[in-house]
């Protein structure tokens, strides 16, 4: 994977391995149906789509990695596989952000109203707005980058939109683990006497994804600070182990632990239901 292409023609900045992309297309088709199943059909969780859509974009992204590595002078296949492996975290972040209130008013007693001054009612309301903020953001980068075929100026511009997007990502993921943190030592002073302990199975796999993820995104605000130009974009090694990687354990991590065995599905998280009662631990 050196950093230069022996095709000329190539719009890819190193040699790609045609195998790598196979391999994660189907890596990450285990969990997307794994992770289907759980939500969808098990627990009818619907609340927890967003990691099935994340899921799904990162197998979309392979495939069209897999199609753009075997046509290397096309355009169209490399921008749809950047775009949808660049998007896809942010609908697994999203996922994480849909737990914390659910969290919050199942286990805090009912004197905790606030964490840092912030409603405990709105804050998945707070954190879901700034992905959906995240994410325009990061559409609208890769959609100027790529709308006179990843050439001109317009790259320079949509790199730089992308680059905002991606700090306002880790930026928020710093401050939604920092409320996370609070919301554990607060727990550990007093809990509601129906909160039970699996709560914290829950809190476990939402820590192990969001660093994840965040690792994930630090890579990807250095790499486009960098410019194409750059170490990361020109060595292939740093694409698989910060950001093909990580994904990986990030989804999984919620089909061995599904929220939805300790909240319940069809009253998403409102009420008791019969999957209250099922244990967290080694969920499948």
């Amino acid at each position: 994977m050196p950093g230069s292409n022996s095709n000329p023609d190539s719009i890819w900045l190193y040699n790609p391995s045609l195998a790598l992309s196979i391999v994660f297309a189907v890596v990450y088709t285990v969990p997307l149906v794994w992770q289907s199943y759980l939500t969808i059909f098990k627990y009818r969780a619907y609340y927890f789509s967003v990691v099935i859509v994340g899921a799904a974009f990162e197998v979309g992204g392979y495939v069209s990695r897999a199609v753009s590595i075997k046509k290397q002078e096309s355009i169209p296949p490399y921008a749809v596989s950047s775009s949808l492996i660049v998007l896809a975290p942010l609908f697994i972040a999203a996922g994480n952000y849909l737990l914390l209130t659910r969290l919050c008013t199942r286990v805090l007693p009912s004197s905790i109203t606030h964490i840092y001054h912030l409603p405990l009612r709105n804050l998945t309301k707070i954190f879901v707005t700034s992905d959906i903020f995240t994410f325009l953001v990061q559409v609208s980068g890769s959609g100027i980058a790529a709308s006179n075929n990843w050439e001109g100026d317009l790259v320079k511009i949509g790199e730089d939109v992308l680059i905002a997007g991606l700090a306002v990502q880790v930026f928020s993921l710093i401050v939604f683990l920092t409320v996370l943190s609070q919301f554990q030592r607060l727990a550990g002073k007093g809990q509601k006497e129906c909160a039970g302990r699996e709560w914290r199975v829950v809190v476990r796999a939402v820590w192990i994804s969001c660093l994840l993820i965040l690792v994930r995104s630090i890579y990807r605000l250095i790499e486009f600070a960098l410019g194409i130009f750059g170490y990361p974009f020109t060595h292939e090694w740093m694409f698989y182990v910060f950001e093909s990687v990580p994904m990986v354990p990030a989804i999984v991590v919620f089909c061995v632990w599904h929220p939805a065995a300790y909240f319940g599905g069809r009253e998403r998280g409102a009420g008791k239901s019969a999957s209250d009662d099922v244990p967290l631990e080694g969920v499948v």
